[in-house]
């Protein structure tokens, strides 16, 4: 067994309320556009408890750390009520744009600027912590109980207010040289189209992205017209080709706000883009499906994170010299 996407952690000892044994969890934290999530997570994946606080997007940061902080401490203290739970460690899903290992943290919306989000966890709850951009964490998830559980390598793709991604190879979630492997909103798909906050134009997000969408129908992105659902879906379907074809690939699950919105129409148009651009004798058949996981899979992506880390922190503890 690996510590790739399908292997966050080993089986837990026993399950709540059922074993006298002692249960190992993460402590799963999701800084999302709206609210801060907490959640404990068995190495099962099973959610033990969850709580959650809205963020209050006029406050300063050291007020949205503190009402953070407030769903952290109420988690660690319903494991230490619960008696045989055992929190290994901190997984933390984030939206971006973040630093590698979440040493810093500029959530859009938040008013967070490079801000130390893992050091400040660390020092909260006295336990190690591994973090990620949202989309990734959510790749890690769909491997792991998900969409793509089952297969070695496949792509995932959020769309929601910005559109992110993550990349599995070989049953490993790809890092790059950064750690922002899968940015897959920033593949062009309109050469030429609109500028992007990356400084391109053309991109995915700039184009299909939940604000993109707003800025150029004057609409929400929940109340589309049948032509824009249509629209977004040949892009994304174009952009999933490109990394099909690149990385021989043959499953893209999709996920994100704006996908579930569109629902059918989005995800037939994609399939037909994906159809027509990904021609290749590897790719030819490469499939879109939609993300299984809903509104836990950033908690689970978060938890699945924690237990990858927490394991290769272990093994790394018994390959050092005594």
């Amino acid at each position: 067994m690996t510590d790739g996407a399908h292997a966050p952690g080993a089986a837990p000892r026993g399950a709540v309320g059922d074993a006298p044994e002692r249960v190992d969890a993460i402590l799963a934290v999701d800084v999302g556009a709206t609210q801060f999530r907490t959640a404990l997570v068995s190495a099962r994946g099973k959610l033990l408890d969850r709580a959650a606080v809205d963020i209050r997007f006029t406050d300063g940061p050291e007020s949205q750390y503190t009402a953070l902080a407030g769903v952290v401490d109420e988690m660690l203290q319903v494991a230490s009520s619960r008696g045989r739970v055992h929190v290994r460690g901190v997984g933390v899903a984030c939206t971006g744009p973040v630093g590698r290992h979440l040493d810093t943290a500029s959530p859009v919306g938040l008013s967070w600027r490079e801000f130390p989000l893992r050091a400040r966890l660390a020092e909260l709850t006295g336990l190690p912590v591994f973090g990620d951009l949202d989309a990734r964490a959510l790749a890690f998830a769909e491997g792991w109980l998900g969409a793509a559980q089952g297969h070695a390598n496949f792509c995932s793709i959020t769309i929601s207010a910005t559109i992110g991604g993550g990349v599995v190879l070989d049953n490993e979630l790809l890092d790059g040289a950064a750690g922002a492997a899968g940015n897959i909103g920033h593949i062009i798909v309109e050469p030429g189209g609109r500028r992007c906050r990356c400084g391109a134009q053309g991109c995915l997000d700039a184009e299909a992205s939940g604000q993109a969408l707003e800025a150029i129908t004057g609409r929400p992105p929940n109340e589309p017209t049948y032509a824009i659902m249509q629209r977004t879906g040949r892009l994304v379907g174009r952009a999933a080709a490109m990394v099909c074809n690149a990385l021989d690939l043959s499953l893209v699950v999709v996920g994100g706000t704006v996908a579930v919105d569109f629902a059918a129409t989005f995800f037939h148009s994609a399939q037909l883009s994906l159809d027509e651009h990904a021609r290749l004798p590897y790719s030819r058949g490469a499939r879109i499906t939609p993300s299984r996981l809903g509104e836990t899979g950033l908690l689970l992506g978060a938890g699945a994170l924690g237990w990858r880390g927490v394991r290769r922190a272990a093994r790394a503890r018994t390959a050092a010299p005594s």
